[in-house]
């Protein structure tokens, strides 16, 4: 995966947001963010008669992907005074007065007690003075994507009269200038989450409370950090700077921080445009280069080339070039409409897999493959979103071949000593049962497949986040599939109805999915049920078979690939 970094116009300085908030109660808020006035990986410059360089950030849009994964607690605090509790703090003041109440409660107060267990900090009626609790640094690992989360009641709190808030620091801040108010009269326990940005090295919070009033009640509980494991993200390029020296030397000094949520060892290149960023066809001799540039580079801050523009044999003068940086980790791209499914065990109470359920990390599609992506591939184009059926195994193993071929992918499956092509296989491979046989699957292969039978599964009931339901995503199959009830008698276009834990659809109902298992001789397994099933076909345990050339209205295949 790489981070491309072109400029194409005139430039600005930016302030990309990498860090928000969610809340429970259907509010949302910005956190300001003390990374804010990084820029990430853009710049254009002039060269004119090397007497002078002109360096502008260009503005950065910032694409934030949203993972379901399953998370781990970092950090907590829940004012249980149990091992658990693990996230310090300072009150201050330290100590309450008889006038008012600060401090840890296991007692209700204005109408709220712990928001769970039998603790959380409390205060009531403060007299107009300030009170705070500040928590100490978090250092936070890479390979994670990080969120804060907090729980809090606030009754009687007035806004003309009353302050309310939280402040969140990262990388070692303590300004404390950023803060976010928080609802005044929520009467019941609120939960607000922060989403901490990939390239904060560290962060801790801060509360303050000031009102009065023997009626007004605010409190805390359960302030935590979570972190879930990263799926690949490209790199950063930021905080760039070029400065062109002024000796007559005709060198240039390039410094940047590089960060990778992975940890990825990179490759930084460099290129220039002289046409407005329509192309970058001049790489500068690496021979004119020095420093943290190239291969194997450890991503962190402080990163410096020199560059020898001089020597580059340019004609510089009176033009205007754009300078590109490449940040690359070698790891494959999200892929669209995927989502990630971390590997691990799980423990079905019915079906197949009751001892245990086990896989590694793969994709998979969220969707039904339709009938637009399939003639893409296989037909000449367009199509619409209804999933794709009349499809026999065979025609979803060679599907996957193919889109695996115009991808550059290698493809996963081979039939028989004809290679991976289907063009090469030989004329009836798919016309007979038993041929299904001499195909062979490369497991670890990075082009597209069928998932097999315990990839679907665990995908279908959530992954790691499991909640044990009936069906992908809830008990009541109206709400995530169409069946015989609710279908019509036909298929419905994929993704209308609520994803499961993971963010997948349709994996009960709609149409059955074809998996690589074999069910019994040559016969393949389909899982998930279909519009034609009742309810209890279309269970995440429900398991069907058919011959591998059956192709039939009310069956279709989803597809998946490894994890790079």
């Amino acid at each position: 995966m790489r981070t491309l970094n072109c400029v194409a116009g005139g430039c600005q300085s930016s302030a990309p947001v990498a860090g928000g908030c969610r809340s429970s109660a259907q509010r949302k808020t910005a956190v300001p963010n003390p990374l804010k006035k990084r820029s990430f990986g853009k710049l254009c410059l002039q060269l004119r008669s090397f007497g002078k360089l002109r360096l502008q950030l260009l503005t950065l849009l910032l694409l934030v992907f949203c993972f379901t994964l399953s998370a781990q607690t970092l950090a907590l605090q829940s004012f249980e005074n149990s091992a658990n509790d693990t996230w310090n703090y300072t009150a201050d003041p330290a100590g309450m007065n008889r006038l008012v109440w600060w401090g840890r409660s296991d007692q209700p107060m204005g109408g709220a007690s712990a928001q769970s267990g039998s603790w959380y900090w409390a205060s009531w009626d403060l007299d107009n003075s300030a009170h705070s609790l500040t928590f100490d640094n978090v250092s936070l690992p890479l390979g994670y994507i990080h969120s804060l989360s907090f729980w809090y009641y606030t009754n009687g709190l007035d806004q003309e009269t009353d302050l309310f808030r939280f402040c969140v620091e990262y990388d070692n801040g303590i300004e404390w200038t950023n803060w976010v108010n928080l609802e005044l009269d929520t009467d019941a326990w609120t939960q607000m989450t922060i989403d901490i940005p990939q390239q904060a090295s560290t962060v801790r919070i801060k509360f303050a409370a000031e009102y009065d009033g023997f009626t007004k009640y605010a409190h805390w509980d359960n302030i935590s950090i979570t972190n879930t494991p990263a799926p690949p993200t490209a790199p950063l390029v930021y905080n760039l700077s070029v400065v062109q020296r002024t000796d007559g030397s005709k060198l240039v000094d390039i410094s940047y921080d590089l960060f990778d949520a992975n940890g990825d060892l990179c490759e930084v290149a460099l290129k220039l445009s002289s046409d407005g960023g329509a192309s970058f066809d001049h790489i500068p001799d690496p021979a004119n280069l020095s420093g943290d540039i190239g291969e194997n580079i450890v991503p962190g801050p402080g990163k410096s080339i020199v560059w020898d523009a001089g020597a580059e044999g340019l004609d510089f003068d009176g033009s205007q070039y754009i300078l590109q940086f490449v940040a690359e980790d070698g790891q494959w791209p999200i892929l669209e409409n995927f989502v990630f499914v971390p590997g691990g065990t799980i423990y079905p109470a019915e079906g197949n897999f009751t001892g245990g359920l086990t896989v590694s990390d793969f994709y998979i599609d969220k969707y039904e493959l339709t009938n637009a992506a399939w003639n893409a591939v296989m037909g000449s184009g367009g199509g619409d979103d209804y999933p794709h059926a009349y499809v026999s195994w065979f025609g979803a193993i060679e599907y996957c071949n193919r889109r695996s071929l115009m991808e550059d992918l290698p493809p996963c499956y081979s039939y028989l000593d004809y290679g991976t092509n289907p063009d090469d296989w030989p004329a009836g491979w798919n016309t007979s049962d038993d041929n299904s046989l001499n195909v062979s699957c490369d497991w670890n292969a990075i082009g597209y497949r069928l998932p097999s039978e315990a990839e679907w599964e665990y995908a279908a009931r959530g992954g790691l986040q499991t909640h044990g339901y009936t069906y992908s995503g809830s008990n009541d199959l109206n709400e995530v599939g169409w069946y015989y009830d609710n279908g019509g008698g036909s298929s419905h276009p994929v993704g209308q109805l609520v994803p499961n834990e993971l963010g997948t659809y349709d994996m009960s109902g709609n149409l059955r999915e074809w998996v690589w298992d074999i069910y019994s001789g040559s016969d393949r397994v389909q899982r998930g049920g279909s519009f034609y099933n009742v309810a209890d076909g279309c269970t995440v345990s429900s398991r069907y078979s058919n011959y591998a050339t059956d192709s039939v209205s009310f069956i279709g295949f989803r597809i998946c690939r490894v994890s790079p």
